[in-house]
């Protein structure tokens, strides 16, 4: 198991004090927009993407949440790019490192 860093600690403790106001107050939105930022900011982007659908679900016409979900979805595509080139830096003569580094 991985140490957690104070700040780690820190954020899940202010998660888990969220979804407790949330769960006592289950229409307010600007909680629920909270713990979505609160997501976004440590790239917790799959989690902030369910909340964004939660959000949508009850308040199809819900405008911040719709510009999220674009927002999300675009963070998690640069993310899976991130992983795979990561992956290939062992081989850096592959195309894809190449070309990400501009010398192809």
């Amino acid at each position: 198991m991985r140490h957690q860093t104070r700040y780690e600690i820190r954020i899940a403790d202010e998660e888990t004090k969220l979804r407790w106001l949330i769960d006592r107050h289950p229409g307010n939105l600007e909680l629920r927009y909270y713990l979505l930022f609160l997501l976004v900011a440590n790239r917790r982007y799959v989690q902030a993407i369910k909340e964004c659908e939660w959000i949508l679900a009850r308040h199809a016409d819900d405008v911040i949440a719709r510009m999220w979900v674009g927002v999300l979805d675009r963070q998690r595509v640069l993310a899976q790019t991130r992983r795979a080139i990561r992956r290939r830096r062992k081989r850096r003569g592959s195309r894809l490192w190449r070309y990400v580094c501009g010398r192809e």
